[in-house]
C-alpha cells in the first residue's frame, strides 16, 4: 500500500518544494484519502473531525462525474517519503457575468494543510500553480470564500457582498385562518424541472449585478448528482398552485442547521406576487424544520433543560430580496453580508472586456458621448481609459508622481469600486489616500462604476 502511495507521489510531479514535498496534479486514485484529508483539517474553531458535509462534497468533486470539474483540478502537496497528504487545494471553473457579459472566473477552494506542516509556504506554491491554471484556461477573475485577511496575501481584494440573510422566530410564520386551504403546495423538483428552473434562476440573476451562469447540467446535478450529505447539496422544490400550474421555485437546506430552517432560493414567475406565495412558503418551511427535527434531533438549538428546539426560519438570499420587503417585520433579524475575496490578475483586459457594459452606463447618463481621457492612479501602476464618442478602451498607464492622474486608489481598492461593493464616496471616506481630483474623476466614475448589489450562487 506505501509502494503504491509513493508511486502515485511521483506521477505527474509539478514541483519539488525540497524537504521531502512534491506538488502534484491530484488522480481518480487519490480521492478516498484525499477526502478523508479535507474532512479531517478543514475544520472550524471547536469543530470535530471528520466534517462528514465536506467529505461528500470531496467524494462527488473527484468522482469524475461533475459537470464541471475533474480529480485533476486538485493540487497535492504529498510527503513523498511517508506518502501522506499535507495540504490541498481546488480549482473550480466556472463562467460568470458583469451586467450580463460572461467572463471565465476560477475559484480556488477547498483549501487545507496538516497542522505540523503550516507556515511553510504550501499554500502560496499552490495558489501560485492554480493562478497558472487560471490563467491557462482564460479566466480573467479569481475569486474564494474563506477566513478573514487570510488570501489578501496571494493579490485578493474583499469586495463582493457574499450571504446576508433575514430571519424571523417560528412564532412570526403566519397561520391559515379556520377552513382556510393553502393555495401553493410544494412538489420535489425533478430533471424535467430544469427548464423552468432555469427561467427562474435567470429571472433571480436579472437583480444581480454579478452572476454565476448555472446551466442545464448543473441543475441536473443539482437535482440527481449529488450525494445526499454534501454540503453544498440543497432541496429543490417547485411551487404549484392547487391545479397543479407551476408558480415559482424554492431551494432549501436539507437539515436544520442550530435550530434554524434555511430558504437560500425563492423566485416566482411574472404575475405571481410575493404577497400570495410568501406566507405558503413560510408555513412549508415551518411544517419541513418540524420534520427535520425529527429526524435529526441535534440539529436543533439547545433549549430549556438542553432539549434540542427548531426555533427560526432564515431566508438567506443576499442583502436584497423581494421576500424581505414583502413580509418585513416577520423577518426582524438581519444579517449583514460577509465578502468574496476577487482577483483579477490583468485588469486592462478585464476592464476592456466589460467595456460594453460601462459604455451603456455611460450612454445612459448625462455625458453620453464623451470624448476624453481618465487616468486612474494606484501608486505603482495605473490605468489610462480613452473616451471616443462614448466608446472606451483601456490601456496601462504608469504614474511618474504619486500625485499625477485624475483619481488615485491605494493598493486594490479600485476593485471594491469596479465591482459595484463600494461607491466612490464611500471608499473616500475610508481611505484618506483614495481621490478623485478632477471634474472628469468625479463626474465619470460614479457614472461607470455605480455601487450595485451582487448577490452570486457560485457553480461548485
Amino acid at each position: 500500500m506505501l509502494q503504491d502511495q509513493k508511486q502515485t507521489a511521483e506521477q505527474d510531479v509539478l514541483h519539488d518544494l525540497g524537504g521531502g514535498l512534491g506538488l502534484r496534479k491530484a488522480t481518480h486514485q487519490d480521492r478516498e484519502r484525499l477526502a478523508d484529508f479535507h474532512a479531517t483539517t478543514l475544520l472550524d474553531m471547536g469543530e470535530t473531525a471528520p466534517n462528514e458535509g465536506l467529505r461528500a462534497w470531496m467524494l462527488d468533486l473527484m468522482s469524475g462525474e461533475h459537470p464541471t470539474f475533474k480529480p485533476g483540478d486538485f493540487t497535492v502537496v504529498e510527503d513523498t517519503a511517508a506518502g501522506k497528504i499535507v495540504s490541498s487545494i481546488g480549482l473550480i471553473s466556472q463562467v460568470w457575468t458583469y451586467e450580463g457579459i460572461p467572463f471565465k472566473f476560477g475559484q480556488p477552494e477547498i483549501v487545507s494543510t496538516d497542522p505540523a506542516y503550516r507556515r511553510r509556504g504550501l499554500v502560496r506554491a499552490q495558489f501560485d500553480e492554480v493562478h497558472r491554471w487560471s490563467a491557462a484556461r482564460g479566466e480573467l477573475v479569481q475569486g474564494i470564500t474563506g477566513i478573514p485577511w487570510y488570501y489578501r496575501k496571494f493579490g485578493y481584494e474583499m469586495t463582493i457582498n457574499l450571504g446576508g440573510n433575514r430571519g424571523g422566530s417560528r412564532s412570526s410564520v403566519p397561520r391559515l385562518k379556520e377552513g382556510e386551504v393553502e393555495p401553493f403546495r410544494f412538489r420535489r423538483a425533478v430533471v424535467e424541472d430544469v427548464p423552468f428552473i432555469l427561467e427562474m434562476y435567470q429571472r433571480t440573476t436579472s437583480r444581480s449585478m454579478l452572476a454565476c451562469v448555472r446551466d442545464e447540467a448543473l441543475w441536473r446535478y443539482d437535482i440527481e448528482g449529488r450525494s445526499e450529505n454534501s454540503d453544498v447539496r440543497s432541496e429543490l422544490r417547485v411551487i404549484e398552485t392547487q391545479d397543479g400550474h407551476p408558480a415559482g421555485v424554492l431551494i432549501h437546506s436539507r437539515k436544520l442547521f442550530n435550530g434554524t430552517m434555511w430558504a437560500r432560493f425563492f423566485e416566482l414567475k411574472p404575475g405571481v406576487s410575493f404577497l400570495s406565495v410568501t406566507p405558503s412558503v413560510m408555513r412549508y418551511l415551518d411544517a419541513t424544520g418540524e420534520e427535520y427535527l425529527k429526524r435529526d434531533p441535534d440539529s436543533g438549538a439547545a433549549g430549556a433543560g438542553g432539549a434540542k428546539e427548531f426555533i427560526s426560519i432564515a431566508f438567506a438570499m443576499g442583502e436584497k430580496h423581494p421576500a424581505y420587503d414583502t413580509v418585513k417585520d416577520r423577518l426582524p433579524r438581519v444579517r449583514k453580508p460577509y465578502a468574496w475575496y476577487i482577483r483579477v490578475p490583468d485588469l486592462p483586459a478585464f476592464l476592456q472586456h466589460i467595456a460594453p457594459a460601462l459604455e451603456k452606463r455611460l450612454a445612459e447618463s448625462p455625458q453620453s458621448g464623451h470624448t476624453g481621457e481618465l487616468k486612474v492612479n494606484f501608486y505603482r501602476s495605473g490605468l489610462r481609459l480613452g473616451f471616443q464618442q462614448g466608446s472606451i478602451s483601456v490601456e496601462e498607464w504608469k504614474p511618474d508622481r504619486v500625485e499625477e492622474g485624475d483619481a488615485a486608489f491605494p493598493d486594490l481598492t479600485f476593485l471594491q469600486l469596479l465591482f459595484g461593493y463600494r461607491s466612490l464616496e464611500e471608499l473616500q471616506h475610508a481611505f484618506p489616500d483614495c481621490s478623485a481630483q478632477t471634474d472628469d474623476a468625479r463626474a465619470l466614475l460614479p457614472i461607470l462604476f455605480p455601487k450595485k448589489v451582487s448577490n452570486v450562487w457560485a457553480g461548485g
